[in-house]
């Protein structure tokens, strides 16, 4: 975003701070409180992100309370995010954010550490520096973007991830996480120069644990370009991307003669055995 594009959207945000903090109903804050509620329980309170309520207040809880009640009863944080949710997938400047929750709580400051939703309440906002996800655009100083409210804030998941390494991945962007975004095969890093493949940038790649079974997660390993392409379907390898055994018995014929005698022995004599 170019500098003069922040400051056409500053002064638009400025310029209709009313109407923009006036956007929200009560029931329409109920509604996202709840569904918040909700995602951490699904999605969140395993990696540990911080609640922005008092878990110990049944009434936060409660679906059946008055709805202008419940909102005299959401914490500052909380609202942070209701406001960010209701404008998601933009950039919210934090003089706003600020404004929409001194119309709950009087007594908030002028600068409300906004930035603490990520840093260390974990949930998924982007700061001053950070890059959207899919877009060619980086977060300009002041703002603040909300990602989604059902997944954990990058740094955080990747501390799970490394703790509980692949079994608590969900998707191959956690599984690379839990690989710190290295190949398992030959230890890469993602987003550097290949020497071995043309200074090609790498990749990582869902590589076949076992060709011989579907490619879901449970079966996948993080691998570059080089070493997918390279071991293509001919062996079997570990979580590790070590090779254990042999998928596709062609590559026999790509050994010495001399090295084929020898698996050709080893097999009779194995054949011989097995069947005594």
């Amino acid at each position: 975003m170019s500098e003069q594009q922040q400051i056409e959207l500053l002064n638009f945000q400025t310029n209709n701070i009313n109407n923009i903090i006036n956007s929200l109903s009560n029931q329409q804050i109920a509604n996202i409180h709840f569904l918040i509620l909700e995602c951490y329980e699904n999605y969140l309170k395993a990696y540990e992100v911080k609640p922005l309520w008092n878990i110990k207040n049944k009434n936060i809880y409660d679906k059946n309370i008055a709805v202008d009640k419940l909102v005299k009863l959401l914490d500052a944080k909380e609202l942070q995010l209701i406001f960010l949710y209701h404008h998601k997938d933009k950039l919210v400047h934090k003089d706003v954010i600020s404004a929409f929750v001194r119309k709950y709580k009087i007594d908030a400051g002028l600068d409300q550490q906004i930035r603490h939703l990520g840093s260390q309440y974990h949930w998924n906002i982007l700061n001053k520096g950070n890059k959207i996800p899919d877009k060619n655009i980086i977060v300009p100083s002041g703002y603040h973007y909300l990602v989604s409210i059902e997944t954990p804030n990058p740094k955080i998941l990747a501390n799970a991830l490394k703790r509980t390494g692949r079994i608590a991945a969900k998707n191959f962007d956690q599984l690379k996480l839990a690989y710190n975004n290295t190949c398992a095969t030959c230890g890469i890093s993602e987003g550097k120069k290949d020497s071995r493949f043309n200074d090609v940038i790498v990749a990582l790649q869902q590589g076949h644990m076992n060709p011989r079974k579907a490619l879901d997660l449970t079966n996948t390993i993080p691998q570059c370009q080089y070493c997918n392409q390279t071991y293509k379907d001919y062996f079997i390898f570990n979580e590790f991307g070590r090779v254990i055994a042999i998928n596709n018995p062609e590559i026999v014929l790509k050994s010495p003669k001399d090295v084929q005698d020898e698996i050709i022995k080893i097999l009779v004599e194995e054949r011989k055995r097995s069947n005594k």
